[in-house]
């Protein structure tokens, strides 16, 4: 007896994409690529206007802070670009997700990541508790995007997804850690670091993404059903 598999088995499995690919959501998916790289390269410009500023012992917001020679460098037009760049791929990936609901969650959760600008800009420099609870909003935008990225997929891109979740979660705690220096005004040796390597691991499982939306197949995989023995 032939075995027929059905579009039904492999949709419950991965589920289906929506069709092929506008320019326009290629274009909305290489805005996560893109924002990374602008806020990498960003406050990499900023970092050189600030000579005694350290890569491995200070944290990135504190280029943004009132009187940092590197503020004027970045604000506010660097939170405008980048976030404006993150909500134009969870765009991006919720056109792409068909009826894979998993891709919709992690479209949504983009643009609210994008989406605490504003926040950012009133209350980053209104205590470190203001300070802390936006970073935890990011974080946990990033964890979930990751989490249920993961979910999408199968083989390799679910492992590398748990590795850079892994990877987000033990550095960006280790840079929270010194929460307690950075009240009491202590030195803080290794938070630049912790900070830099979470963030890469997250903007690299964000390109790896979005190159895997941009080249999937958007059609339903065609399954052949083998042929039916005449009887006899």
């Amino acid at each position: 007896m032939a075995v027929h598999h059905t579009r039904s088995s492999l949709g419950r499995r991965r589920g289906t994409a929506p069709g092929p690919p506008t320019t326009g959501d290629k274009l909305l998916l290489a805005c996560g690529p893109l924002s990374g790289l602008v806020y990498v390269l960003w406050h990499e410009a900023a970092a050189l206007r600030w000579e005694g500023y350290s890569r491995i012992a200070d944290a990135i917001s504190e280029l943004h802070l009132t009187g940092a020679p590197s503020k004027p460098v970045l604000d506010p037009w660097e939170g405008i670009v980048y976030n404006v760049l993150v909500i134009a791929f969870g765009i991006g990936v919720w056109r792409s997700a068909g009826d894979r609901w998993v891709l919709r969650v992690v479209g949504a959760l983009q643009v609210v990541a994008g989406s605490t600008a504003p926040l950012w800009a009133l209350f980053g420099e209104a205590g470190l508790a203001a300070h802390l609870a936006l970073a935890m909003v990011g974080i946990l935008a990033w964890a979930g995007s990751m989490g249920f990225g993961a979910a999408a997929f199968v083989r390799g891109f679910r492992v590398f997804s748990w590795v850079c979740l892994a990877t987000v979660i033990m550095f960006n705690a280790l840079a929270l850690s010194y929460a307690p220096d950075v009240a009491a005004g202590e030195p803080t040796p290794f938070i630049g670091l912790d900070e830099r390597i979470a963030f890469s691991a997250y903007f690299l499982w964000q390109a790896v993404l979005a190159g895997r939306l941009w080249h999937e197949r958007r059609a339903e995989p065609r399954v052949r059903s083998a042929p039916r023995r005449s009887p006899g």
